[in-house]
């Protein structure tokens, strides 16, 4: 069974990011289920892999978090909510990560 959980108010990019790390970790080692989590961020940036600085035309207005996706900048803010889905998704119950981070098995090239 999924939890769904709605994180109320404004939800701290970097506690967050550290909260569902630390539940993909738990899923790992069998201690939790697969989560969805809905919730929104404080005015902030997310930075992917294409991102350039020049493109931000105010780079200090909102605080910026590299992040390990593909992809350039996304604006995250009040009013915006989103969605984190914390599943396992392979036979071998690896359970995946898609905030930032890399997948937990090899990929081929």
């Amino acid at each position: 069974m999924v939890e769904w959980r709605h994180l109320p108010g404004l939800s701290p990019y970097e506690p967050t990011l550290a909260a569902m790390e630390a539940h993909v970790a738990d899923m790992q080692a069998g201690r939790a289920g697969e989560a969805i989590w809905l919730l929104e961020h404080p005015p902030l940036y997310t930075a992917g892999t294409s991102a350039k600085p020049a493109d931000l035309v105010q780079p200090d207005r909102f605080p910026v978090h590299h992040v390990g996706r593909g992809g350039q900048y996304t604006y995250h803010g009040p009013g915006q909510r989103v969605v984190y889905c914390m599943l396992v998704t392979c036979a071998a119950s690896s359970a995946t990560w898609n905030a930032g981070s890399s997948p937990p098995w090899p990929r081929s090239t």
